[in-house]
């Protein structure tokens, strides 16, 4: 039985040195993954993939643009954004033994009679990475931790006191 093909592959039988690129377009349905396949993903995903090969080794850019929908974790006021990942992995003929520890993460070991790099999963990865932690919106007025972060903003840009300042300081002057 043979192994399925990857959604997002680049073939590298016969490439010769220099610098590659590839679009891909697919939908997170496409990766057949439940965490992709939330609402917040339900967009066209772009790929562009740069592969530098070179000498015993391929250096691959990956850059993953979609347009999500969320939900403001205050406010509940629904946002959509563009979602850009970025992420560098290093392909190398042979072993990996001159690898340092902390770097391997990033190096992957390439058989050399690979025909195809599969980067499905390093394009998922790229995309979960790049959801945000928290989802706060900017342009509502009613997000109240919105307001807030504007007033302090200006207060320190004007130099402008806030009248619970101002009830402060003649509280201060008051008794001292």
């Amino acid at each position: 039985m043979g192994k399925e093909k990857g959604l997002i592959e680049i073939r590298i039988t016969g490439l010769s040195e220099g610098v590659y690129e590839y679009e891909f377009t697919c939908k997170a349905s496409d990766f057949k993954n439940p965490e992709l396949t939330e609402p917040a993903f339900n967009g066209e995903i772009r790929t562009r993939i740069v592969a530098n090969k070179t000498g015993g080794e391929i250096a691959v850019d990956i850059e993953t643009k979609t347009l999500a929908e969320f939900a403001c974790d205050i406010c509940l006021a629904p946002l959509k954004e563009e979602l850009t990942g970025f992420y560098k992995v290093l392909f190398v003929y042979g072993d990996l033994t001159c690898v340092a520890e902390e770097n391997a993460e990033n190096y992957r070991m390439l058989d050399r009679n690979a025909s195809v790099i599969d980067l499905t999963e390093d394009v998922r990865e790229t995309l979960l990475l790049s959801r945000p932690m928290k989802v706060v919106c900017a342009d509502n007025p009613e997000c109240s931790v919105y307001r807030e972060n504007l007033q302090q903003l200006s207060d320190t840009e004007t130099g402008a006191k806030s009248p619970w300042k101002e009830s402060l300081e003649k509280l201060k002057n008051k008794y001292h």
